[in-house]
């Protein structure tokens, strides 16, 4: 009986998923620096190809793309797949947070966060550009979930010895080897100034070349998100898959070593694989090197 409403609930948080997904996936691809995304949020859904107005029928996550076999009922254009992809995405972390650390408060700051992510990382692949109304309210969550974390006994010195704290230490126990202090102030502090630190010199010795300043700005707001030593993990992660993205285009002559390639998507996949299978990484990382 748990099992079956258990499965129900996580159907459930996978339908809310995919929509909010659908309307991030529309918000990411009208905004502007001069529309905001106010503006974005405004008017009807179209097609991209003959723009004709969609009805509601024609905009239900996942299930419309499937039903219409990928193309507009109008003008049968193939539709994006990064529409059901996007939605996909969306309502699997709705689904994957709650199932890593369990239903809780911090369980709807990460989901939150996450999808915040999908909009970052979306906007910054279209325009080069990372928002600063995503940026703040990435830093309103993990301010929120800091100040959450402090009154509660998983946050406090009140907590017990060595423990674990769901939804804040993203390696699990491997998080506690450079903590620092009785609460995780301190380590939150040091992670926002590394952040800031790492990126902000990125910035000024490179004039802008290898790191925008939107880059600086997330990577700041993720110190509030991820304390030390998690951060390190999360700006390792981004740089290595940045890497692995980044080389083989430039090999392949897509792109050149001049060439701007947004860094948003990358510190969103730092952060996301930490926070799902950092404690995994990191354990793999010491038995490869016979420390585990």
């Amino acid at each position: 009986m748990l099992q079956e409403i258990g499965l129900v609930h996580y159907t459930v948080l996978f339908i809310l998923g995919a929509a909010v997904g659908s309307f991030l996936g529309v918000l990411s691809s009208r905004y502007s620096d001069r529309k905001g995304f106010a503006g974005a949020s405004r008017g009807r859904s179209r097609c991209d190809y003959c723009r004709k107005t969609l009805r509601w029928y024609e905009l239900v996550p996942l299930v419309s793309f499937l039903i219409q076999l990928g193309k507009c009922r109008s003008c049968k254009k193939r539709l994006s797949w990064r529409y059901p992809l996007v939605e996909t995405l969306s309502g699997l972390i709705a689904v994957g947070v709650p199932l890593k650390i369990g239903f809780s408060f911090y369980s709807i700051i990460w989901i939150l966060v996450f999808w915040i992510l999908i909009a970052v990382s979306l906007t910054d692949l279209r325009l080069k550009i990372i928002p600063n109304p995503l940026v703040v309210l990435l830093t309103f969550l993990g301010i929120t979930n800091v100040t959450y974390g402090y009154f509660s006994r998983d946050f406090s010195s009140s907590a017990p010895p060595g423990a674990v704290r769901a939804g804040m230490d993203l390696l699990g126990h491997y998080s506690l080897l450079g903590h620092f202090g009785e609460t995780l102030l301190l380590d939150y502090l040091i992670a926002v100034i590394c952040s800031f630190a790492l990126f902000g010199g990125l910035y000024f010795f490179t004039r802008g070349r290898a790191m925008g300043f939107g880059d600086v700005k997330l990577a700041s707001a993720f110190g509030f998100l991820a304390h030390w030593p998690d951060i390190i993990a999360v700006l390792s992660l981004s740089f290595i898959v940045g890497s692995l993205v980044g080389l083989p285009l430039v090999f392949m002559r897509k792109f050149s070593f001049k060439t701007s390639i947004p860094f948003g998507p990358f510190l969103a996949l730092g952060l996301t694989l930490t926070f799902f299978f950092g404690y995994d990484i990191i354990s793999a990382y010491f038995r490869l090197f016979g420390l585990a």
